[in-house]
């Protein structure tokens, strides 16, 4: 995940200009080229600004000419012409008619120019009115599906997925640091628990000048507007919608600050209870002894200790078993996470090519790579018929030859059909050091039925990782419903590992359900579901997903070299 403060903002407005463009004309490629680069900048791990001082922005896999010139304009200027060219032709309420998940861009642009519906409001009362249904290539059922569309969206509404709600805190924090302010700092709140969404960014700071910093964060580029501001506190919303707030506290008080703004609302109850016991005060900003006295903290482990507890990493900060810990739990981290495993490449229905995906996956520091191209059933995505497998594997093989010790392994995403059975034949199969087995078609079943499909699936001898087990697509789509005990103790008899799908979009397995499949014999890969070289930079936040499971590297496959995360996946 990015650390600069300027990444974001940059995406924000490629994104921005995607949208627009999409709305306001048929240049089909352009519109794919700008949400890539904003795929690219969010996912970046160096600074825009670094890489455009060293000029080395063309450096990057998918910035070319256009591209650089654009991101230049913004770090010269701070602004971009082409983008307040765009914003001049299409009301940017019209936006919010692309997030109508039933609608397409043909459609929402129909109805934008020649009907005059402008905004999600609109759109709402003209379907209540029974006009939407009257025009043409619409209908009553479209009408319908719209309305309900649109209540989905409201439900939703004011929620951020991790990976923009993470970029933005990083973004702030790094202009509040580059403001000379010599304290600490830090996200907070759900963020810093690597909940998979969050409805605010919380940061906390230490400061001798409240004032002054909160006059800096007030002045974080890409802020749009000041909510509120106090002596110690602020709220601001940035480009991306998602609110920020800002609590600053005196450098003696950051400890107990952090630990209250971070959460959840239930720990830090249990702290003060534990704090009780020893009597000891926890309040929002201070520990106090019997006499009101304030207890220094140097760091959070003080504090806990103090209140006679290990340290409790934040992502179990949910008030679920942490307080029975007996010590600080080892947790997976980015760094024990040794091979990408699920990603796809223009063979399928990838944006980059296979050599693209594996350098930029050995230049990240991973030993080694499965290559999982979507197979033949899946016409959606260009999937792989077996010639077409056969040629990919020769393609390997030389890849292979010139880039040892790193790896590249033969893989696919099989699809399981309606009966459970998968799309290959046993000897298409056997060719593939690792096959992943998933849902994506035909999803409108009962739970009973839902279960029996993938059971069925990851009893097939070449089954050997379900992904993404319950389909779900965060603020989009929930996940069609599963006996998830029944689909981990199938996992467990038949040497299956679940994936923790680290795409912001899924992270999927829940981590809700981790612990309870870890217990039950389950282990599990981490994959990005990547689909370009900038979707690898999402191994972070499956990582963080796993924490929250309470999963170590043990529990992790691809936590080992290649050769022992072959011999794991083998049944028998």
């Amino acid at each position: 995940m990015t650390d600069f403060k300027e990444n974001a903002g940059i995406a924000a407005a490629f994104t921005q200009m995607g949208r627009l463009l999409e709305l306001s004309s048929d240049e089909s490629a352009r519109v794919r080229a700008l949400l890539r680069t904003a795929d690219l900048l969010l996912a970046c791990p160096e600074s825009v600004e670094t890489l455009a001082r060293e000029n080395r922005l063309r450096a990057l896999t998918g910035i070319g000419a256009s591209a650089e010139r654009i991101i230049r304009e913004w770090l010269e200027s701070g602004r971009i012409e082409q983008l307040e060219r765009l914003r001049l032709r299409v009301p940017e309420t019209v936006l919010d008619l692309l997030d109508v998940e039933v609608l397409n861009p043909v459609q929402v642009r129909t109805l934008s120019v020649e009907h005059g519906i402008a905004s999600a409001e609109q759109l709402r009362e003209a379907c209540l009115a029974g006009r939407v249904a009257a025009m043409n290539g619409f209908g009553t059922e479209l009408e319908n599906r719209i309305l309900n569309s649109l209540q989905s969206l409201d439900e939703r509404q004011g929620r951020y997925r991790i990976n923009l709600a993470s970029a933005e805190a990083e973004r702030i924090l790094g202009h509040l640091r580059a403001a000379g302010e010599d304290g600490e700092s830090s996200v907070a709140g759900r963020v810093r628990r690597c909940r998979e969404l969050a409805e605010k960014i919380v940061l906390v700071a230490s400061s001798k000048n409240p004032g002054a910093l909160v006059s800096a964060f007030l002045a974080t580029p890409g802020a749009t507007e000041a909510t509120y501001r106090l002596h110690t506190s602020a709220r601001i919303r940035m480009e991306s919608g998602i609110p920020a707030v800002l609590h600053v506290t005196p450098p003696e008080r950051f400890v107990p600050s952090l630990v209250h703004h971070t959460g959840s609302r239930g720990h830090h109850t249990m702290l003060r209870y534990h704090a009780e016991k020893r009597e000891l005060r926890l309040t929002t900003s201070q520990l106090l002894d019997a006499s009101g006295t304030p207890v220094p903290c140097r760091d959070e482990e003080a504090l806990y200790r103090t209140l006679g507890l290990p340290w409790i990493p934040p992502e179990l900060r949910e008030n679920t078993g942490e307080f029975e810990l007996k010590k600080t739990p080892r947790l997976v981290a980015p760094g024990d996470v040794r091979g990408i495993v699920h990603c796809h490449t223009t063979w399928s229905d990838g944006r980059d090519t296979l050599p693209d995906m594996a350098r930029t996956a050995r230049e990240l520091g991973y030993q080694y790579i499965a290559v999982t191209d979507h197979s033949q059933s899946a016409d959606y995505a260009n999937g792989l018929d077996r010639a077409r497998v056969l040629k990919q594997h020769a393609e390997i093989d030389r890849l292979n030859a010139a880039l040892p010790p790193f790896r590249i392994l033969k893989g696919i995403e099989a699809e399981i059909r309606v009966n459970g059975t998968l799309d290959y034949d046993d000897d298409t199969l056997a060719l593939f050091d690792v096959v992943i087995v998933s849902v994506h078609t035909e999803t409108d079943m009962s739970r009973r039925e839902a279960t029996r499909r993938v059971i069925r699936a990851m009893e097939q001898p070449h089954a050997m990782i379900l992904a993404h087990p319950t389909g779900r697509v965060l603020l989009n789509r929930p996940g069609y419903l599963l006996d998830l005990d029944a689909v981990a103790d199938a996992a467990a008899a038949n040497q299956v590992a679940i994936e923790i799908n680290a795409n912001p979009s899924r992270l999927d397995l829940d981590w809700r359900h981790l612990r309870r499949a870890r217990d039950r014999g389950v282990k599990f890969v981490i994959g990005p579901d990547a689909h370009q070289t900038a979707g690898l930079w999402n191994i972070p936040f499956g990582v963080g997903i796993a924490r929250k499971g309470w999963l170590a590297p043990e529990d992790i496959l691809n936590c080992k070299p290649a050769g022992e995360f072959l011999k794991c996946l083998r049944k028998g």
